[in-house]
């Protein structure tokens, strides 16, 4: 039931990873520009903890609602209106 939730956590954090990326390089080729060296760093222990927090709360948002529904009988839930 969760696979949806993580697929969906996976493709936000590679494309937020890939906007990161994309400025920090950014950043990097205008320091370079004015002689400045550095290097580029990311917080990696803050960036899987954050991913790691995604994933659990999307995982619980979607098993959760789902479990409480399938604890009734489609049977009951036919006769159900909206």
């Amino acid at each position: 039931m969760g696979a949806e939730a993580l697929t969906v956590v996976a493709v936000g954090a590679s494309l937020g990873l890939a906007v990161a990326w994309l400025n920090l390089a950014g950043m990097w080729g205008a320091l370079r520009l004015l002689s400045v060296g550095s290097s580029i760093e990311l917080p990696w222990a803050a960036v899987g903890g954050a991913v790691a927090a995604c994933a659990m709360l999307a995982v619980v948002s979607s098993v959760v609602p789902a479990a409480l529904v399938l604890r009734r009988r489609a049977v009951d839930l036919a006769g159900v209106r909206e």
